[in-house]
């Protein structure tokens, strides 16, 4: 009976911890098709049990991706005018997380890491 009581636990703090991925995001990370560095900001709007994430540079929108928790970690998949892929992405401390990604075509991952903005709670605009 005790284990049913701490699998429980476990599932409520999984949940908590899923509920405060709703933010805005700066993102910083590796592409490693031009082989540079990039900034992002990146907002994440939860609806449910899904996630619908943002990507935009300088205002302008990039990507639109929806994704899922398992695991301690959020896997979303999303496309832009350039292409698709996916991104995989470790919950941390704080609301940091860490990512890869990946697109058709390239040979080698990309990785992002998102940091919560100071006062940039999510559940903005679901347009």
């Amino acid at each position: 009976m005790r284990w049913l009581w701490l699998l429980l636990l476990m599932l409520a703090l999984a949940a908590i911890a899923a509920d405060d991925l709703a933010a805005e995001y700066d993102a910083f990370g590796w592409d490693p098709k031009p082989r540079q560095y990039c900034a992002y900001e990146v907002e994440i709007v939860q609806t449910g049990e899904v996630y619908k994430v943002t990507w935009s540079q300088e205002g302008m929108r990039l990507y639109d991706g929806v994704g899922v928790v398992m695991n301690g970690r959020l896997c979303v998949g999303y496309a832009g005018p350039v292409g698709y892929g996916v991104s995989v992405y470790k919950i941390g401390d704080g609301g940091d997380m860490e990512g890869l990604w990946a697109w058709p075509g390239h040979l080698a991952l990309g990785w992002e890491n998102l940091h919560p903005r100071e006062g940039g709670g999510g559940g903005a605009s679901d347009d």
